[in-house]
């Protein structure tokens, strides 16, 4: 999940400013081919005098694949690079101008062996002593004060680096450890693997590949595992004194067992994801794109989640729609990366199938078989015969003629008009432009009469082939989490904003947008989809708070996502929302009959019931992005945008109860809601008690294994203060020692008067 600026939970990067890394298009390269134009992706937002570090890399390239820069001026090469020749990964460092400007020469050479060509970009602010893979996305630190294996091991799980732990490192590839020979000086470096459990058995020791079993005996290649890396110097492991740690970049860049007791240097990695697009570092930024090495039909996609879902947790099939139903292809689900790309193109249907089109072609004859009459100005079309002669016995319905190649005049679609099959069969060409006849290229086969021209010209009719529909469906990890999910996507700000715009309909009550920002609002909001957002909408979405009744009927993915093209998305307002499609849907179609190979798809997704676009695509036609969202509003003082919450568990009575106290600091409080968990294998939820000023709606509902806890005043009555309370009770279904760990808080939401989304600070 990419998280551009995460600052304490505010949700800030609504506003789309900021660092960021721009990519092209996908496009076919040739084959075997040098110097093909890959330049396209751009920095942006970064200061323009700080040292930056970029990556470009090629991620698992066909064979023979690599890129150069053609201007590298302004650059330097980082430890273990060089600027000039071909590259398969580059890092350099220098201001963004000059790199910008070394990316518009991005140049790719391709080699024989055809595939995907995956170039990934990433660029951060440059950092002291540390070296970045473009490969895995990951940082290495390399600390050159030598410490005994364990002590390694425990003072990298005590760092972190851009929100990161730290992490012995590990290597799992001989691509990782060249990275670590090339950029790292020293040698006998200690790396996380280990057979200090059972002898000869070597584990790696660390990091996301902890427990893996790389090797079952002592010895170079004895007990390797098929599939496993290793790279042990001759004779090694050997277990000579209590050898338990392995180290690299021993006699060259091989490696070695050694005891614990030596002091050797050792490097600690951050990063525990494969794909660099996957990457989570805070303040880093990448992108990427996947181009074709020779012609092939693709389809790949981007999917815009907004900033606050993670869009790894989603999956995609590839479906085609045959016989009025919808069925996956390869039934092979991609996942979705951290920049919400994902490739169908090895998942496609190519075959071709007819669509009940004939399409006529010509070659030049003997006979005049084609009359074209002359251009009726008002219609902006030529009336164009076909004698039937030609027709009949071959084309069993001249209705279905839809497409024509006429000579060089035309070659494009037509409009059935008649047939008689003693006579003529007549078609419509609807163009603005006339036909050039005396430049026609077969102006010796064309004949000028009174009002008509006449063609010797021989027909061919063949039906017209297309790809079937296709369509991506998405799906989410498991229910669970998506019913999470989507309970952190309505919450109490979205209805709170919902019944503020209702209520401020204006004196007469004809107005609308005095909350709402934009018309995505006011679809999210119209639950029912008839095109009216209207009382029963808030009604709706308050029962969805309380936990009365849910939004929709069913709480899969289906009923709850909705897909838009990014330019159908970025065209709504709030004046045509209630003409444009409303439904919620997990499988977009998509059509690949455009005539081109490379089709890439941006797709927004957005929630029904997310009012205030927390979790949703953002518009970025220029009318929209400069309106806030009232509910998502910024302010430069962090303390106007909390509240506190003080939570306190006891065990009272062989009972444990959960009290949560909420202190409004300066906030006119009309809003809160807490998600607390619990261990629903040693405790059963009883009751909620609930200490409020005034008559505010409190909802305390169990999900069965957290409940959603909260209130929420709606009309302007009064608000929330400190004396607000909420007093969980459980009973034990087994014997406890102790409640820590019973239960906990994770997600929060509160909202103000004004329609302000606030940030909940437990103590």
């Amino acid at each position: 999940m990419k998280k551009l600026l995460v600052i304490c939970f505010l949700l800030i990067s609504f506003l789309g400013f900021g660092q960021s890394v721009s990519a092209p298009d996908s496009k076919s390269f040739l084959p075997s081919t040098t110097g093909q134009d890959a330049s396209g992706f751009s920095l942006s937002g970064f200061n323009s005098t700080a040292t930056l570090l970029a990556s470009i890399s090629l991620v698992n390239p066909p064979s023979g694949t690599t890129f150069v820069l053609n201007t590298t001026t302004g650059l330097t090469a980082a430890s273990g690079f060089t600027l000039a020749g071909n590259k398969t990964r580059l890092v350099v460092t220098g201001t963004m101008a000059n790199i910008n400007t070394a990316l518009a020469s991005l140049r790719v050479n391709t080699g024989s062996v055809r595939g995907n060509i995956v170039l990934s970009i990433a660029a951060t602010v440059n950092p002291t002593g540390f070296f970045y893979n473009g490969t895995n996305g990951h940082f290495y630190r390399p600390i050159s004060t030598g410490t005994s294996y364990t002590g390694a091991r425990a003072a990298a799980l005590n760092t972190t680096f851009k929100g990161q732990q730290g992490y012995l490192v590990t290597i799992t590839s001989a691509d990782e450890d060249a990275f670590v020979f090339n950029n790292v000086p020293q040698t006998n470096i200690w790396f996380a693997l280990t057979d200090e459990a059972v002898e000869g058995q070597w584990r790696i020791d660390a990091g996301p590949e902890a427990g893996t079993l790389i090797k079952t005996s002592n010895g170079q290649t004895a007990g390797n595992i098929q599939g496993q890396y290793n790279n042990w110097a001759p004779g090694e492991p050997n277990n000579s004194g209590n050898e338990d740690y392995a180290v690299t970049k021993w006699n060259g860049s091989q490696w070695n067992d050694l005891p614990n007791g030596f002091s050797c240097p050792y490097v600690i990695e951050y990063g525990t994801w494969t794909n660099p697009d996957d990457a989570t570092f805070t303040e880093f930024y990448t992108n990427s794109v996947t181009h074709s090495n020779g012609e092939v039909l693709t389809a790949r996609f981007n999917f815009d989640f907004g900033s606050n879902v993670d869009e790894t947790k989603f999956t995609a099939k590839a479906n085609t729609f045959v016989n009025n139903v919808w069925g996956t292809t390869t039934n092979t689900s991609r996942a979705i990366s951290g920049l919400g790309k994902v490739d169908l193109t090895n998942d496609l249907d190519t075959a071709k199938v007819s669509n009940g089109g004939v399409r006529a072609t010509t070659t030049t004859g003997q006979v005049e078989w084609c009359v074209i009459y002359d251009y009726d100005v008002t219609n902006q079309r030529y009336r164009i015969g076909i004698d039937s002669r030609e027709v009949n016995g071959i084309v069993s319905n001249p209705s279905t003629i839809s497409s024509l190649q006429l000579f060089d005049l035309w070659n494009g679609p037509v409009t059935f008009n008649s047939y008689n099959a003693n006579g003529w069969t007549e078609v419509y060409v609807y163009t603005s432009t006339q036909f050039n006849f005396s430049g026609s290229s077969f102006a010796s086969s064309i004949r000028a009469g009174n009002g008509f021209y006449g063609l010797k010209a021989e027909f061919t009719f063949t039906p017209i082939t297309s790809y079937k529909q296709h369509g991506i469906d998405l799906s989410y990890t498991n229910q669970n989490d998506l019913n999470t999910l989507y309970n952190n996507i309505v919450t109490v700000s979205d209805v709170f904003i919902a019944f503020k715009e209702l209520s401020n309909g204006g004196i007469f009550g004809n107005q609308s947008g005095l909350e709402f920002a934009n018309g995505i609002q006011f679809m999210n909001a119209d639950i029912d989809g008839n095109g009216l957002f209207n009382e029963a909408d808030t009604y709706r979405l308050l029962q969805h708070l309380t936990g009365a009744r849910s939004l929709t009927e069913y709480s899969t993915l289906t009923y709850l996502m909705k897909l838009y093209t990014k330019s159908e998305y970025d065209t709504i307002t709030k004046t045509n929302w209630n003409t444009q499609f409303n439904s919620t849907r997990s499988l977009y179609p998509f059509n690949l009959n455009s005539g081109t190979l490379n089709n890439t798809y941006n797709v927004n997704v957005t929630w029904i019931g997310d009012v205030n676009l927390s979790h949703s695509a953002q518009q970025t036609v220029n009318s929209v992005a400069s309106s806030s969202i009232r509910s998502m509003s910024l302010t430069t003082n962090a303390i106007s945008n909390e509240i506190n919450a003080m939570i306190m568990s006891e065990n009272i009575g062989g009972k444990v109860v959960v009290t949560i106290s909420v202190d409004p600091l300066q906030q006119e409080l009309v809003g809160t809601q807490f998600q607390l968990n619990y261990d629903n294998t040693a405790l059963e939820f009883q009751k909620v008690d609930f200490i409020t000023k005034g008559t505010p709606t409190n909802f305390g509902t169990n999900k069965g294994n957290y409940i959603t806890i909260g209130s929420l005043i709606t009309d302007g009555s009064t608000i929330l203060d400190k004396t607000t309370e909420y007093k969980v009770t459980f009973v034990t279904k087994i014997g406890i020692q102790g409640i820590l760990g019973l239960t906990s808080i994770s997600n929060t939401d509160a909202v103000n008067k004004s329609g302000k989304q606030l940030k909940i600070k437990l103590n």
